[in-house]
């Protein structure tokens, strides 16, 4: 038995060697002039790579939203993905993430959204790599489906461990 533990023990810490662990997220700043409004966004994300086609994630959504002369609002997201690599180019990746997302803003009711969200990939050094998703493919809990190039768009920094 302590054989059998101990090879289990084994096994495992070299699933974790291997493993293939990403971690980042993205920071955003918006404003508009024209509604004179401002949106701040702090979004964290982690996942795993299963092989070289597919990754598992989550990311945690924050965002804090002011209008002048309305006062301000936050919200918070949490969206679990399945990633899925459509296209590899040297160093670049095309790929997709599957997910939904649940949303609660402060004092109303949530909501959903499942979609596609389309993005790219490129390695800035060894471990660290760029990532941009743009548009969505998308339907929501208000009943509206989605489809654009401008409705969805995020930038961020990803650490490969």
């Amino acid at each position: 038995m302590r054989k059998f533990i101990l090879a289990l023990i084994a096994i495992s810490f070299a699933a974790i060697a291997n493993a293939q662990i990403y971690g980042g997220g993205s920071l955003a700043l918006q404003t508009n002039s024209d509604a004179e409004s401002t949106q701040i966004s702090i979004v964290p994300e982690i996942g795993y790579v299963l092989n070289d086609k597919v990754s598992i994630g989550a990311a945690l959504g924050l965002y804090t939203f002011s209008y002048k002369g309305y006062g301000s609002s936050s919200t918070i997201s949490i969206k679990p993905y399945l990633r899925y690599t459509l296209l590899t180019a040297g160093p670049v990746s095309l790929f997709t993430d599957a997910a939904f997302i649940y949303s609660k803003p402060k004092n109303y009711d949530g909501s959903w959204e499942i979609g596609l969200y389309p993005g790219i990939s490129a390695p800035i050094s060894g471990k660290l790599s760029a990532v941009a998703h743009i548009g969505a493919l998308s339907y929501n809990s208000d009943t509206t489906f989605s489809i654009g190039l401008s409705n969805v768009a995020s930038a961020g920094l990803f650490y490969n461990f």
